[in-house]
C-alpha cells in the first residue's frame, strides 16, 4: 500500500500490531513503526501521516 505526500512516497505493510512505514531517498532507507492503537485502519493511517510533521 503506498501513501504519497509533498512528492515522497511511503510504502505501509500492516503488522498484527502496528505498520510499518517505509520511504527512501537514494541510497537511504527511513522506516517508521506507527501503532495500530493509535491508527487500527489504513485510512487512519493515511490521515495521520497527512497531519504528522514525521513525514
Amino acid at each position: 500500500m503506498e501513501i504519497e505526500k509533498n512528492g515522497k512516497i511511503y510504502t505501509a505493510k500492516e503488522n498484527k500490531a502496528s505498520w510499518t512505514v517505509s520511504t527512501s531517498a537514494g541510497r537511504v532507507t527511513a522506516s517508521y513503526n506507527v501503532p495500530k492503537a493509535d491508527c487500527p485502519t489504513f485510512a487512519a493511517l493515511k490521515k495521520y501521516i497527512a497531519e504528522s510533521n514525521l513525514f
